[in-house]
């Protein structure tokens, strides 16, 4: 008779998005929040890991004026809202859209809700941009390109990895 062999937990198979933070060698951690139940059990589960609800960001896919292809990245706290004036404003840009939900699979690779600055920048290449308020967070999440599932990483390496910049993305002071 053979020996039973203890089941090992299977771990969930990395997203690109965890594959080339490893390439990078810059340390994440995987969290899970159930936005798909709603914002409020997700932000508790925020809160019951211990991490600032402003830390969660949330990925915003907009078009810019400069031609059917202006497309742009902001990222801000999931709790905030976007100025989309003040944004083309900051970017010298005459008018800002929401880029369309139905199409954002054909423009970035991702369905609304997993749209993540790491795989934006590095499948797209589109100008990425985070909300001002958040510089001085020590760390963030993003998506891990999956609904659902996030990576909490330090702020400054997510910006050196794609090549992000700060900018005013609504005048409120508060987040």
């Amino acid at each position: 008779m053979g020996k039973k062999m203890a089941k090992k937990k299977k771990q969930p198979k990395k997203t690109n998005e965890e594959r080339i933070l490893d390439d990078n060698h810059i340390v994440f951690s995987e969290m899970q929040f159930d936005w798909l139940s709603g914002k409020e059990k997700a932000l508790k589960q925020v809160k019951e890991a211990g991490l600032n609800e402003e830390s969660i960001l949330k990925t915003i896919v907009c078009l810019g004026s400069d031609g059917p292809k202006d497309y742009l990245v902001v990222c801000l706290p999931i709790i905030s809202e976007i100025d989309l004036k003040m944004v083309a404003r900051e970017l010298g840009k005459k008018q800002i859209h929401l880029a369309d939900n139905k199409k954002l699979i054909k423009i970035t690779g991702y369905i609304h809700g997993a749209n993540t600055p790491i795989g934006i920048h590095a499948f797209k290449d589109f100008p990425i941009y985070f909300d001002q308020r958040i510089k001085d967070f020590p760390e963030v999440c993003v998506s891990a390109g999956k609904v659902g599932r996030s990576v909490r990483i330090k702020l400054n390496e997510l910006v050196g990895l794609v090549d992000g910049h700060f900018i005013q993305v609504s005048d409120h002071t508060q987040i």
